[in-house]
């Protein structure tokens, strides 16, 4: 699904990253080791699927798998603590001097840069006014680097006037001239003194803003020590000795002349003394070039949830192994899902517990996941606990922001549980727990710190999302991660300056490509909007067509439920929808399997002539089934329960099924691959039938929850038809159709005979 070659991971040991991440993706890019272990964890868990297949009872037909008891134990216990590889031998090291650099002065300049107090030390004094000495620079010119480090012990002046007021390096530098402040092509690194920040950004004779990290001894006169690492895309400052900031500049249109430059000094509006400037070379690191063309995948939250809180707080692995059996059976091999700060807050063990468990299933269907750290997305004040229902006709009506606004406004400041720690480390905490037992976990596609960083809107909350994503990368790199790390460029930029590859949510029609026309190391990680009266909206098959083969692309959502995404964007609090939409907006298929069209089932898969292992699927709002069906589709399974909430309580209210009193009729064929007698139970809350080769088996005429079995037996290697009915009344809809065989010893000794052809009908 992903392959890599080249890399750095931003650590500080360049040669030693590159292999780490050239080797981190995937089965046609892991090392030996890394594919030995990952084999044997998948052979481990054949087995364990053979143990609890034996244990498990009746399994759904259809199902490809058994699912995973949830266990809750700590897997941070006894881990083994990361520790980085030993960083290279410098190629070379070089200590520069007054003469080796060409100062360019900004016109109006009164300034100059001269000798300091030693030999080792340059300085340039304080403007006289504010102004007058702003983005004067000097460089060594006599040599350019590329996978190197420099550094220095940096003296800045406390501002003058209210302007700008820093101080620092410029590392890649090409171009440079006496315009101006950023009259070069490079990236600038320095202290500010004014706003007690350390600042990053790029420069290309204009200023791109990527961080100011809040660093309060950076005061008027004081001395620190600054270290920066320049590898690949990346960039890693240190400060008196501690990582403040990892910067990869995965910008999809960055030009190729800030892979390389020389090495320089610049000031704005203060004064400043530079000493013992020393730069290390080390072997050439290239970054990664990451190929996501083969992604097909999906958002997902599971239909019974509103937000992530409520995903995690009532995770049932039943229903995860269900739902993500459709996003196999329908080709999708990758699922993002969000995690939340509060979950782990309050119920870490037990939400790591079920992180596992849902890669463990995941993996069976061959799935890999992208976990979300961070979201800016939607209610501001998340609260931890049970989730309000779903206000019927507001689209997304309970997702809620991760960690949320309160706690991001406190970033630094004591955490509501522990006054000895602050919501920075406690965050820090949050992604390391999951990131440690995970950090080469082939199961994990990449990490994401923050989903659409400036979604909310909050502008004054800017720069300490970039903190925030800054910090996450951190964390994720300190445990020790070998996958890559994206946070994707939508509402701001920030968030690509702190990736390994650029992703973007393209929500348009004619559809966009990245921003430079290139599908290298680039990802469509979210997309999928049917439109609205007024839109032009997206198809599946214009995603499949456009993204397909090329960046890859994951839908927004996977499944038709809770959270209201079918429902569009303009249907809020203030103006909710009036009427069930015909077409979802957004969401691919339905609690009990069905895709919203069965088109779209032919894009993902592949086209009319690809035969999926599914029944045929009928609704009906006649009970009787004696008028003709409100919708026909597939589905791979007979395995669903209902709510009885608005919209939520149909099999499918866009299409105009009843929410009580409607029947379904299922159609196809099974194959055993041994002889014996095979048990099947309906258990259902209503009545339900089942007939094999056209005698009726199962005729369950009770109107209350319960089951009824049979007894067939089937010659190996033989198809059968089969076909079952079931009615609904009132109440929470349950319908499952299960089997069991004493002899039988996988899951996959019964399955659905592969359609011949599939509906065409929506």
């Amino acid at each position: 699904m992903l392959s890599a070659c080249g890399g750095n991971d931003g650590s500080p040991n360049p040669s030693a990253s590159a292999n780490k991440q050239t080797n981190a993706v995937d089965a046609t890019a892991v090392s030996p080791a890394s594919a030995a272990s990952a084999a044997a964890a998948a052979s481990a868990d054949a087995a364990d699927v053979k143990k609890e297949f034996k244990a498990a009872g009746p399994i759904p037909v259809g199902m490809k798998t058994t699912t995973p008891p949830l266990v809750i134990a700590d897997p941070t216990l006894n881990l083994a603590p990361y520790t980085p590889p030993a960083p290279p031998a410098p190629i070379s090291t070089t200590t520069l001097s007054f003469g080796d650099f060409t100062s360019y002065l900004a016109p109006g300049s009164a300034s100059t840069w001269h000798p300091g107090t030693n030999a080792s030390t340059i300085a340039i004094d304080a403007p006289p006014a504010n102004g007058t000495g702003a983005g004067d620079k000097a460089v060594a010119l006599a040599t350019t680097y590329a996978s190197a480090s420099y550094e220095a012990d940096v003296t800045v002046s406390a501002p003058v006037g209210t302007g700008a007021a820093n101080a620092g390096f410029v590392v890649r530098t090409t171009n440079p001239t006496a315009g101006g402040p950023d009259s070069l092509t490079g990236y600038f690194i320095g202290l500010d003194t004014g706003t007690h920040t350390l600042v990053v950004g790029r420069q290309n004779n204009n200023w791109t803003n990527f961080i100011q990290y809040p660093v309060s001894t950076i005061v008027g006169g004081s001395t620190h020590h600054l270290k920066v690492t320049t590898s690949g895309t990346a960039i890693l400052v240190d400060l008196d000795g501690q990582r403040v900031v990892s910067v990869n500049d995965a910008t999809n249109a960055l030009p190729a002349a800030f892979q390389s430059g020389s090495f320089g000094l610049r000031r704005f509006g203060v004064g400043a003394s530079f000493s013992n400037i020393t730069i290390h070379t080390y072997p050439t690191v290239t970054s990664p070039v990451y190929d996501f063309s083969k992604v097909v995948g999906a958002v997902y939250t599971p239909s019974n949830a509103v937000n992530a809180i409520d995903f995690w707080q009532n995770y049932d692995p039943e229903i995860v192994n269900r739902e993500l059996t459709y996003a196999q059976t329908y080709g999708m091999n990758t699922v993002a899902v969000y995690l939340h700060y509060l979950v782990w807050a309050n119920d870490r063990v037990a939400f790591l517990s079920k992180f596992e468990n849902l890669l463990t299933i995941a993996a069976r269907h061959g799935i890999k996941v992208s976990p979300i750290f961070y979201d800016d997305c939607w209610n501001p004040n998340p609260q931890y606990g049970p989730q309000p229902a779903p206000v019927w006709g507001v689209h997304n009506s309970q997702w809620v922001q991760s960690p949320g606004t309160p706690i991001e406004q406190a970033y630094f400041q004591a955490s509501a549980s522990n006054p000895a720690i602050t919501y920075k480390q406690s965050l820090a905490s949050y992604i390391t727990d999951f990131v440690a037992p995970h950090r080469n976990d082939p199961r994990i596609i990449f990490w994401e710190p923050m989903n659409e960083p400036g979604c909310s809107g909050n502008g004054s909350l800017q720069n300490t999302r970039a903190v925030m994503m800054n910090d996450a990368r951190i964390a994720i790199l300190n445990a020790g991660a070998t996958q890559p790390i994206n946070s994707p460029q939508v509402q701001e930029d920030e968030g690509t300056y702190f990736s390994d590859f650029y992703a973007f949510h393209p929500y348009n029609n004619p559809y966009t490509g990245p921003v430079n026309g290139s599908s290298l190391s680039a990802l469509n990680s979210e997309t999928l909007q049917r439109g609205f009266a007024g839109t032009t909206g997206q198809t599946m098959p214009g995603i499949v067509a456009n993204y397909g083969g090329t960046t890859g692309f994951i839908v927004w959502e996977l499944m038709i439920g809770r959270t209201n995404t079918r429902f569009h964007w303009g249907q809020t609090p203030g103006a909710p929808a009036t009427v069930e939409p015909a077409t979802p907006f957004q969401g691919t298929f339905y609690p009990d399997g069905h895709p919203w069209q069965t088109s779209e089932t032919q894009a993902l898969t592949g086209g009319f002539d690809v035969k999926l292992p599914v029944l045929q699927v009928a609704y009906y709002n006649d009970p009787t089934f004696s008028a003709a069906p409100v919708k026909t589709s597939i589905t791979p399974l007979i395995d669903f329960d209902l709510n009885t909430e608005r919209g939520t309580d149909s099999p499918d209210a866009s299409a105009g099924v009843n929410a009580t009193n409607y029947g379904v009729r299922w159609t196809g064929a099974l194959k055993a691959t041994q002889d014996g007698n095979y048990t099947f139970t309906i258990d259902s809350d209503n009545v339900a039938r089942l007939w094999i080769n056209g005698a009726m088996v199962i005729d369950k005429t009770g109107t209350t929850q319960g089951t009824s079995s049979a007894k067939v037996h089937f010659a190996a290697n033989q198809s059968v038809s089969i076909k079952v009915e079931y009615v609904h009344g009132t109440g929470p809809a349950s319908m499952h159709l299960l089997w069991s065989n004493p002899a039988a010893k996988s899951p996959d000794t019964l399955k659905i005979v592969p359609s011949e052809s599939l509906v065409t009908a929506s």
